[in-house]
């Protein structure tokens, strides 16, 4: 193999530029061209390169996002077409592109649905890698995936900026933290800022429990109350906070809003003062920690092997603090947080976190 690619695909986070820089030296080291492919699956769609060596990805493992660019709507077996206004397979073309490059591989990185095209495109004949991240924490391929930690740290440090306010003027405030259908973050984060409350998508909170643990915490003396919610949380009986419909993505819902719709509800039935806070893109911003920059490194390394030594069709990730491999699954199945094993949602009830359930 004389020539590869690498691609950044789906939302950014920190750790990416880690993992592309171990990718490029450890392809030097072996006399191997790299070739990056710009924002994500547009760039592999409409043929956006940029040649990659030592040079350029000096020192970029220190610093958050991708230096590719990324997008975290397109799919290129259902891309849109936005003179027709339908949805094309444009894998092939693709491909074609690349092969015309002398692109003999590829190292992609990016979440279940960004690593769910790169079987697509594996099966359709490019040999294909594929490392995951995701701030989520929700792949069942890595343990902790790239990101996850450097967003914690992220939603950590403003939620403790948070409690100086809260405290000042006596307020309950409700945080809104990302991760989709999984609480991985929101629990992480949330128990390590110290919150009241922490309300996760995979259990759906009462109303009443929240209300009457605010009541409580505000009557024992203290002055203020940390809620801690994801953003795909919702009511017993009640609907997820939809923020916005995106038409021309695969994945079309946006979450966004449940924070604000709580507050709202926590000031009406028990009377303390209440706001929101969306931390939103904030958690994906920013220098990655330590932990990142390694973990990045080691799958990044793990998957150029991989590649270089003819053995595609694998995503490589982390368990037990090792590296592993799995191959491409067919289906995509995200890993869900399980309250019910987990050992720090256990510690949490133990040391008195309200997580919104009857009879806690």
């Amino acid at each position: 193999m004389k020539k590869i690619a690498i691609m950044t695909a789906g939302g950014d986070c920190a750790g990416l530029n880690s993992a592309i820089k171990s990718i490029v030296m450890t392809a030097n080291t072996q006399g191997i061209e790299v070739l990056g492919v710009m924002d994500g699956y547009i760039g592999f769609v409409e043929g956006r390169y940029m040649p990659l060596n030592a040079e350029i990805v000096r020192s970029i493992e220190i610093k958050g996002g991708t230096m590719l660019g990324s997008s975290n709507k397109e799919c290129p077996f259902h891309y849109y077409n936005k003179e027709t206004g339908e949805f094309e397979d444009r894998v092939d073309e693709g491909i074609e592109k690349l092969k015309a490059q002398n692109v003999e591989g590829m190292v992609i990185i990016g979440g279940d649905g960004t690593l769910d095209s790169a079987r697509v495109i594996y099966e359709h004949g490019m040999p294909t890698v594929g490392i995951p991240k995701t701030i989520d924490n929700d792949m069942s391929a890595s343990e902790p995936t790239i990101g996850f930690q450097t967003a914690i740290d992220a939603a950590v440090d403003a939620i403790r900026k948070i409690i100086t306010t809260a405290y000042s003027h006596r307020r309950v405030m409700v945080v809104e933290l990302m991760g989709r259908t999984s609480g991985y973050l929101t629990l992480y984060a949330g128990f390590a800022s110290g919150a009241d409350i922490i309300l996760l998508p995979e259990q759906d909170y009462s109303l009443k429990v929240v209300c009457d643990k605010v009541n409580e915490i505000m009557n024992s003396g203290k002055r203020y109350v940390i809620i801690a919610i994801s953003e795909a949380a919702k009511e017993k009986g009640g609907e997820e906070t939809i923020a916005q419909i995106v038409k021309d993505s695969f994945e079309q819902k946006r979450y966004g809003g449940v924070s604000q719709k709580l507050a709202a509800e926590i000031e009406q039935l028990t009377g303390y003062e209440t706001r929101a806070t969306i931390l939103g893109h904030i958690q994906r911003g920013g220098e990655p920690t330590t932990s990142d920059i390694i973990l990045g490194a080691r799958l990044g390394n793990a998957a150029c092997q991989l590649l270089v030594h003819g053995e595609p069709g694998y995503i490589v990730g982390i368990k037990g603090g090792n590296v592993v491999k799995m191959a491409f699954p067919k289906e995509r199945v995200p890993r869900i947080l399980d309250m019910s094993t987990n050992d720090l949602c256990k510690t949490a009830k133990d040391m008195g976190v309200c997580f919104g359930q009857e009879n806690e």
